[in-house]
This record gives C-alpha cells, sequence and structure tokens, in this order.
C-alpha cells in the first residue's frame, strides 16, 4: 500500500473527536432555539433584529432548523471525514452572517450589543476552520460523481443564484419576492442561501453515503418547514410569477430530495461510497 492510500485509510476511519462533537451539539441547541422561537413565537424569535413581520420570522426559523438539521447529523456521524460538508456549510453562514451584523451594526444594536451573538459568530468560524485543517477535511474523502450529483448540482445553482442576486442586488430582486422583504433581510436570506450552495456544490462530487446524508436531510427539513410556512401565511403572498415559482420549486425540491434521501438508506453504512454517475 502506497503512502497516499496509507493517508487515505487513516482519514477515513478516524473518529470524530468529542470536542467537534460538542462543538456541533452546542450549535444545534441554538439553532432548535432559534427555529422554535421563530415558529411558534414569531414576534420573540431570539435573534438581534427587532420588527419582522412573523412570515419573515418563520422563514428565518425554517432556515435556522434545516442547518440544525444537517448539524446534529454531523454529530452523530462516525467518522471525521463524513463533517467536512458541515463544516465548510457552517463556516460559509457564520462568516456571512458576522459580516452582516457588521455592515447593519444599527438594525443589530437597537436594545444594545448583542454578544451572545457576536461571541457565537466570531467563535463559530474560527472553530469549524481549525476542525478542517486539523482533521485534514479540506479535500473530498472519496471524489467523484455519483447518483444524485446532478440534483445537488441543480440545487447549487438554485440556491447560489437566489443567494448571490439577494446578496449583491437585493433591490432588483425583491421586487419579484413573493413578499415583502427588507434588504437587510434579503442579505441575511442570501447568506444561508450561499451556505447552502457551498454544502450542495460540495455533496456532488462527495462519494461517501455518510457524508452526504446530513445535508441531504437538513435540505428536504429546509424545504419542508418552508412549505408549510409559506402556505400558512398564503395570503401574504403576492400575486404573480414570483409565487407560482417559489411553490414550484419547492414541490419539485421536496420530491426529488425525498427520494433521494429514501434510495439512500439505511443500506449505505458509514463507509459505503454512493455508486455509478449521476444520469
Amino acid at each position: 500500500m502506497g503512502l497516499a492510500s496509507t493517508v487515505a485509510t487513516g482519514r477515513a476511519s478516524a473518529p470524530v473527536p468529542w470536542w467537534l462533537r460538542v462543538f456541533f451539539l452546542v450549535n444545534v441547541v441554538q439553532d432548535v432555539g432559534v427555529g422554535f422561537s421563530g415558529l411558534v413565537f414569531p414576534a420573540h424569535i431570539v435573534i438581534p433584529l427587532k420588527g419582522l413581520s412573523p412570515l419573515n420570522a418563520r422563514f428565518v426559523a425554517c432556515l435556522y432548523l434545516g442547518g440544525g438539521v444537517v448539524i446534529l447529523l454531523a454529530a452523530l456521524v462516525r467518522r471525521a471525514v463524513d463533517t467536512r460538508l458541515a463544516l465548510y456549510s457552517f463556516l460559509a453562514i457564520t462568516v456571512a452572517v458576522l459580516v452582516m451584523t457588521f455592515v447593519y451594526w444599527r438594525q443589530f444594536t437597537v436594545d444594545g450589543i448583542p454578544w451572545l451573538w457576536l461571541t457565537t459568530y466570531t467563535v463559530d468560524p474560527i472553530v469549524a476552520s481549525y476542525a478542517l485543517v486539523r482533521l485534514g477535511l479540506i479535500g473530498a474523502a472519496a471524489p467523484g460523481r455519483h447518483r444524485f450529483t446532478a440534483l445537488f448540482i441543480a440545487q447549487a445553482v438554485v440556491f447560489g443564484g437566489a443567494g448571490l442576486a439577494l446578496l449583491l442586488a437585493p433591490d432588483a430582486v425583491l421586487g419579484g419576492w413573493p413578499w415583502t422583504v427588507t434588504r437587510l433581510l434579503a442579505r441575511v436570506y442570501a447568506a444561508f442561501f450561499l451556505a447552502f450552495a457551498v454544502g450542495a456544490a460540495l455533496a456532488a462530487y462527495e462519494r461517501r453515503a455518510a457524508a452526504v446524508r446530513p445535508f441531504l436531510a437538513g435540505s428536504l427539513v429546509l424545504l419542508a418547514f418552508s412549505l408549510g410556512t409559506s402556505l400558512h401565511h398564503l395570503a401574504r403572498f403576492h400575486h404573480g410569477p414570483g409565487r407560482w415559482l417559489w411553490f414550484t420549486v419547492h414541490v419539485v425540491g421536496l420530491a426529488l430530495f425525498a427520494v433521494a434521501l429514501a434510495r439512500l438508506g439505511r443500506r449505505e453504512g458509514d463507509r459505503a461510497h454512493l455508486a455509478g454517475a449521476a444520469p
């Protein structure tokens, strides 16, 4: 066995260190707190932004819950290599939200400086970066195309395109957005969309089943909660193409993610590789 093969084998078999599991689980508690506070008590969602409409608060909650599922399932995998997608996505969202906090400092500090928020979004990207480097997770554990590659590429394009548009040209996009959103919220949404796009792009060329499963499940949960929230607040949606596009993407995405997760199934163990190129 050559040196490269030995290194790859060792990296693939290394367990998730205790400190990384704790890091993930602490953030799961935070994400669940934001998610359920937003869904159940939208006027009191636990983020330092005031005046969110119930629809916007619940959509923020959906974004946190989807991300929380990714992190939770990543905390439960056996091998460190299978946390890579979650770490990269987590790094993207924490850096983006931290930048948004400083760009829109006045809006985030209406009730004073949110020290817990600032501490969390400063420490998290540092720990995520350290984990990626320390555990040797920069590159894919088992690179290559697989039967879900096309699905993840499509997700990366949709989420990435929406995220970039909301980030760089919010005024142009908000006219066609299916409900009323401020420029600040547009960019907060952009941060989450881009994080999911990063995860999808990495998942498209990661063949380890255990690495892909958390991100696939989190994406499914995000769309499920988002669709439920959208139907609950249907009266707040504007009539027009944006509304129909929104619901079409949700229904099609839910169906595709559900089928993919079912096909992945329990038979794909923590060492299994996804076979075959995407059709």
